[in-house]
């Protein structure tokens, strides 16, 4: 498996999946405290170093062929990176504003991009009907 595949495929493990969760949950509570370093710490060590860990030291075979994993593959591209970074930047924003609705407003982003593929069907790139070339 190639490092982009181990990329994408890292996501959906349990562990990794955990550490986000918690690590993000943890941040937003020490940016609401005004512990800015602290937060920022929290919220992008971990998951950076333990992605670090995961992609060079394991396979991720099974995570791949799970159902979980083909739809990864189908729907959670670059873009979706992006847009759950954004959801976790608003997060920290309403963590240190004090303002609990900003942080839901991050956490639907974030959770309105896993869910995604389940509300707007997409066509594989392979699906997707060619036009044919006129001379």
């Amino acid at each position: 498996m190639n490092v982009i595949d181990k990329t994408l495929y890292h996501q959906i493990h349990p562990f990794k999946m955990v550490t986000d969760v918690v690590a993000a949950f943890v941040a937003v509570y020490l940016f609401w405290l005004h512990l800015l370093i602290e937060g920022l710490v929290v919220g992008f060590v971990p998951s950076l170093v333990i992605s670090f860990f995961m992609i060079r030291t394991m396979e991720f075979d099974r995570e791949k062929q799970s159902a979980f994993g083909k739809y990864v593959k189908r729907y959670l591209g670059r873009g979706a990176d992006t847009t759950r970074s954004l959801g976790f930047l608003v997060m920290l924003g309403g963590g240190w504003f004090r303002m609990l609705w900003l942080v839901a407003l991050g956490f639907l982003i974030i959770v309105g991009v896993w869910v995604n593929g389940l509300v707007y069907k997409r066509a594989m790139p392979a699906e997707v009907p060619r036009k044919k070339k006129s001379r």
